[in-house]
């Protein structure tokens, strides 16, 4: 087979695609090598899918790794032949690689199709995926499939335009799903000519690679999805406006499992004066503190609800809980300019914290950002691509107490392409990542499970 040759437009390297690559050769075992022994949201297999987003975005995907690999992208055989050319292929690349799939690939509510993809890799890497189109972007971290499981909670927000929706992935055939229906407004729901109503339970059955995509026009936030064998789901919007000011943007999300859950968070500001509307979701009965700025509160939580305070541009919330609990950041519309409109961000909880993270920062923006939220007696040891920070990067700077230890809080003024992120002292440390435009924004974490 004839070796085709075309550039990786993020690293200025050459890719190779090649389909003669062997399997045996993508899943040999080579450890990595030298950096950070805690993997996160590194793997070597992925299940990826992109939900319904209104207009004609194109669907990135980016992936970095540590030293050569070769990736494989499969779909199924009972996808479209024009689609499935498009995608199937090997590639071998040295650290960073972008890829852009069809638009065909988006899925459609209330039906069974077969538009996930598989990505197998050689060695671990990070896969972001980035649905980008004018004046609308979602952007999630992807999960490795050793990382997922058989339970989720859907996040989303109350609808003023399009849709609520989430959507799943089967890895196996003959997977059972079970969705347990929560709809805020207490509406009803027509799935293939049936009612429900809320708290009914909707049940189907997939086989590999198929998806199927649920939407409402009411908020879908604490559905829970279950199924026989590990899934991957994703949740967010069509596109939507928050507050009521404003554009309309994309929300997309891979989530969680619930037992990768963590109990104890710190939320970063957004830049650029846009505030945040911070949802918490429990995944069982919790009693919630959450503190912003001197002001502690409490509040005590039922399994599968969830509640929303909010942040201005230069505050952080702190939030404990005994019990699990789901943190997701919405970043709204700018009070001062025209850069930036809502967007969603799963926030890193404590204990999911890494010291060594291989981003690539999308390209388009007007302004790029990193979040970091470390102990404060590490904060000088922090790198970014290898070197010291520089202060003139630091947009806002502030500290946070985590019982006794104090947490340093920086938002910092990044560049696009492949960027690295680690400690000298290995001590470990949250990141979250954000892009604005003329009314679009972005936003991602860099990990979202255990270690």
């Amino acid at each position: 087979m004839e070796k085709l040759t075309t550039p990786n437009p993020m690293s200025g390297q050459n890719i190779t695609l090649d389909s003669t690559t062997s399997m045996e050769k993508l899943t040999a075992s080579n450890p990595m090598s030298g950096q950070n022994k805690t993997l996160g949201s590194r793997g070597r297999r992925f299940i990826i899918l992109f939900m319904q987003h209104s207009g004609y975005p194109t669907k990135n995907v980016y992936i970095t790794s540590e030293k050569s690999v070769q990736i494989r992208f499969t779909t199924s055989p009972r996808l479209e032949g024009s689609l499935m050319t498009q995608v199937d292929r090997n590639v071998t690349f040295l650290s960073s690689l972008r890829i852009i799939l069809p638009q065909g690939l988006e899925l459609k509510s209330f039906q069974k199709e077969v538009k996930s993809v598989l990505i197998e890799a050689s060695e671990d890497v990070s896969v972001i995926s980035h649905d980008d189109k004018e004046n609308s972007a979602g952007s999630t971290k992807n999960i490795p499939l050793h990382k997922l499981s058989t339970k989720y909670l859907v996040i989303s927000t109350e609808p003023i335009y399009f849709k609520s929706e989430f959507a799943v992935s089967a890895i196996e055939d003959k997977t059972a799903v079970t969705v347990t229906l929560k709809m805020k407004r207490n509406l009803t729901l027509n799935i293939e000519g049936n009612t429900y109503y809320n708290g009914d339970v909707f049940h189907l059955t997939l086989d590999a690679f198929e998806t199927y995509q649920i939407e409402h026009t009411s908020d879908l936030t604490g559905t829970l999805i279950e199924s026989s064998v590990p899934i991957a789901a994703f949740s967010g919007n069509d596109c939507n406006k928050l507050d009521y000011i404003g554009g309309c943007d994309y929300f997309f999300e891979q989530l969680p499992p619930t037992d990768s859950v963590d109990s104890t968070y710190i939320v970063p500001p957004n830049s650029n004066a846009r505030d945040t509307i911070i949802r918490i979701t429990a995944v069982e009965n919790a009693n919630i503190v959450y503190m912003i700025g001197t002001v502690t509160q409490t509040r005590y939580m039922y399994k599968s609800e969830s509640f929303d305070t909010k942040i201005s541009s230069s505050q952080i919330c702190f939030i404990e809980s005994k019990a699990p609990i789901l943190v997701t950041a919405f970043g709204l519309t700018s009070k001062n300019s025209s850069l930036g409109d809502p967007s969603m961000t799963i926030v890193p909880g404590l204990n999911q914290y890494l010291d060594y993270y291989k981003i690539i920062v999308p390209a388009g923006y007007q302004h790029s950002y990193r979040y970091i939220m470390m102990k404060n007696s590490s904060k000088d040891s922090f790198r970014i691509n290898n070197t010291a920070l520089n202060m003139d990067d630091v947009v806002f700077e502030g500290n946070a107490s985590a019982g006794n230890v104090m947490y340093n809080v920086r938002s910092l003024r990044v560049r696009e392409g492949e960027l690295t992120a680690t400690t000298v002292n290995g001590e470990r440390f949250g990141l979250m990542f954000a892009g604005v435009a003329y009314s679009e924004a972005y936003g991602f974490s860099g990990n979202s499970v255990f270690p």
